[in-house]
């Protein structure tokens, strides 16, 4: 037998039974059950505390947290951390930022945006707001970290992080969602070198950048390990400061074909690790006189179809699924925020092969 606030033996209770035990109005009860946000966490608990005590049900039934709906009255804040606006606006940027804003539109989050190009303050949608987790995209060149303002990483640290497209170095805490740098490496290595490929050249401008890096340290081992020769052709470190923006001069990429032209190993292949470096070589060859799967094969990263279409020929390219990396994201965060005690995790999406016509087969020579 059941007994209610209102006092009548086995009389289910109503909504304004538990707006009155909530000490609220009606309309707060209906919103707080409806899931909407904008309710502050200590009115929601007392409203659910008061529907459990009295027994509440609703008379259309709904459940409470409709499944994928797990950020439900969470108030969600994307930042982007020491990124000039080109960076952001890269394809790949870009698209892990769309799957991360519609995951979290899917998971019912009120979602705050902010871009903090210079690291230098504490956004000013943080001060009145209560933040339940983070979901963060910084710089991954540079002393980010080390150049931020102090409260800010302070105020950071205090809040569920999940890094998505790589983790900046020294960020050391938050989780992390980003592509399998390891596996994109592997993926580009096995392709030239199963075309017959031997001497290949790595291009790259950002040399000390973390997730490039990562790249071309897992194509040279792959490569090297599998009786290739691979040559480093880079850009100078003290070329790139923050806010941090895309490879974008053309001049400082041909000094770099120039550089790849004049090797005297004479590389039949060359790897850049990001398709922005990739169209500035195209356009770096054109300029020469030479084409790309003629002249030299190729084989870039990311799949940023922006970027790649109109380059002839088609190139074949790693895509990292940057959109998969930003829904991912969400998932990882909505995890940390069941398990805010488990220790630091990193997930990694799985890159695939997208093959076009920028690779030639060189025949192996009978011996």
């Amino acid at each position: 037998m059941l007994f209610h606030a209102n006092g009548r033996c086995g009389v289910p209770a109503t909504v304004k039974d538990v707006a009155k035990a909530a000490d609220v109005s009606i309309g707060t009860v209906s919103r707080v059950l409806s899931g909407e946000p904008n309710v502050a966490d200590e009115t929601a608990r007392r409203v659910m505390e008061a529907v459990e005590t009295l027994g509440y049900s609703r008379l259309r039934k709904r459940k409470l947290s409709p499944e994928g709906r797990q950020l439900s009255r969470k108030n969600i804040a994307m930042l982007l951390l020491g990124m000039d606006r080109s960076l952001v606006s890269l394809p790949s940027v870009a698209c892990g930022i769309h799957g991360a804003e519609s995951a979290l539109s899917a998971a019912g989050a009120n979602v705050l945006l902010a871009d903090l190009p210079r690291v230098d303050e504490i956004p000013k949608s943080f001060a009145n707001q209560n933040i339940h987790g983070l979901l963060a995209k910084g710089a991954l060149q540079g002393k980010l970290i080390d150049s931020a303002a102090e409260q800010l990483i302070e105020r950071l640290r205090r809040i569920p992080t999940v890094w998505f497209l790589g983790r900046p170095q020294g960020a050391d805490w938050g989780d992390t969602v980003e592509s399998n740098d390891t596996e994109v490496g592997r993926l580009a290595a096995d392709h030239l070198i199963g075309m017959g490929h031997k001497r290949i050249a790595i291009l790259d401008p950002k040399p000390d950048h973390v997730t490039l890096g990562q790249r071309c340290a897992s194509f040279t081992w792959h490569a090297t390990n599998n009786g290739a020769r691979v040559e480093n052709v880079f850009g100078a470190s003290s070329d790139w400061t923050l806010p941090l923006q895309t490879v974008n001069e053309i001049e400082g990429v041909d000094t770099l074909v120039g550089k790849l032209l004049r090797l005297r190993s004479k590389p039949t292949a060359v790897f850049c690790p990001a398709d922005c470096i990739s169209a500035m070589v195209y356009h770096a060859f054109a300029r020469r006189g030479l084409q790309i799967g003629k002249d030299i094969s190729l084989v870039s990263c990311n799949n940023e179809l922006p970027l790649l279409t109109g380059l002839y020929p088609e190139v074949t390219t790693i895509d990292i699924c940057a959109e998969q990396i930003g829904r991912q994201a969400v998932e990882q965060l909505i995890w940390r925020l069941d398990h805010p005690d488990s220790p630091m995790v990193s997930v990694s999406v799985q890159p695939r092969l997208v093959e076009g016509m920028s690779v030639r087969y060189i025949a192996r020579s009978k011996r």
